[in-house]
């Protein structure tokens, strides 16, 4: 096993001097400078991974600190959001054209992409949806909208509305079941196949009401919020794009490069922790690939949840390798 020494995260005040951070209508980043903190060990000159660019907080944070040698690529499948950093990065693509790469991939293209065994110098991963996806009720993520069935973070693969009108009954309740942990997962289930006998569900209102028939009233939120990440996951590949997205990137990381994972519910976490333990036991040579920096995750202080609810399931893993 890798030596037993811990991070320990440092607690520093969110707003920034640098007047991209200050730019949050899009997606307000959790853990901010303890994520960029953990990332950046090896200095301003190297090149770094933003997985999971969304709103730029947390690219918008490494290139604050990135020197004149330094680069980033940063991916996500949603164009809105290489849309929205074009126009805010634009000043950085004109002036130092080679310092920042936006690319309109899932991050686990980075796994084929044009990097080189230990090449890299850090890569985070802020997993889940960005507030906008939630607020404005972009592409039938949330419940709170009634838009059309879509789910996907990019514009290609099968939809939600795709998903739920084809599945076989058994399949949707181990999606329901294993992705949302949804103690009413048959039923629902069961009342899905029945309903779309006689009209393809088509918006996430078809779906919330066939929720709200099946729960309790007082667990009805709870509820919502389970079946409607549960269907998201699967459409989305989540847990089985994160798993691979980690082992495949280790290699390209170089000695001491640090993998920095923000999740937000257990199953990421699970996964995470998982694949971290596994890369740091003794490999066919006897070296570790990964020393875990964080056998506890570190958790938003409550200062930061007072301000941004949503960092209060945040789980931070880190992990160097060797």
């Amino acid at each position: 096993m890798g030596n037993k020494k811990q991070y320990k995260a440092k607690r520093r005040p969110r707003v920034s001097d640098n007047p991209e951070i200050q730019e949050y209508e899009y997606h307000l980043p959790v853990m901010l400078h303890e994520c960029i903190d953990a990332l950046m060990v090896l200095g301003s000159a190297g090149t770094y991974i933003d997985g999971t660019l969304g709103g730029g907080g947390h690219t918008a944070e490494i290139l604050s600190r990135l020197s004149k040698q330094g680069t980033l690529i940063s991916y996500d499948a949603d164009p809105d959001a290489i849309a929205h950093c074009e126009e805010r990065f634009a000043h950085v693509r004109m002036s130092e054209p080679e310092k920042l790469s936006l690319r309109n991939m899932n991050f686990i293209s980075m796994i084929d992409d044009d990097m080189k065994e230990d090449s890299i110098s850090g890569v985070l991963l802020d997993l889940g949806v960005s507030s906008r996806q939630l607020d404005k009720g972009q592409r039938g993520i949330s419940y709170r909208f009634n838009t059309k069935l879509d789910m996907r973070f990019g514009p290609e693969g099968q939809t939600a509305e795709e998903l739920l009108n084809t599945i076989e009954e058994g399949k949707l309740h181990h999606i329901l079941r294993g992705f949302g942990e949804e103690p009413f997962a048959r039923i629902i289930a069961r009342r899905i196949v029945e309903r779309r006998r006689a009209a393809p569900l088509q918006s996430t209102f078809d779906l919330r009401h066939i929720i709200e028939e099946c729960v309790p009233p007082h667990i009805v939120s709870k509820s919502l919020a389970r079946v409607f990440q549960a269907i998201r996951i699967a459409v989305n590949s989540e847990l089985d794009i994160l798993e691979r997205t980690i082992r495949g990137m280790i290699p390209k990381l170089t000695k001491g490069g640090r993998i920095v994972i923000l999740s937000y519910h257990s199953l990421e976490d699970r996964i995470v922790k998982h694949v971290f333990k596994e890369l740091s036991s003794k490999q066919d040579d006897n070296i570790p690939s990964l020393n875990i920096l964080t056998n506890k995750p570190i958790e938003a202080s409550p200062e930061e949840i007072s301000r941004n609810p949503r960092a209060r399931t945040a789980k931070l893993r880190i992990a160097e390798k060797c």
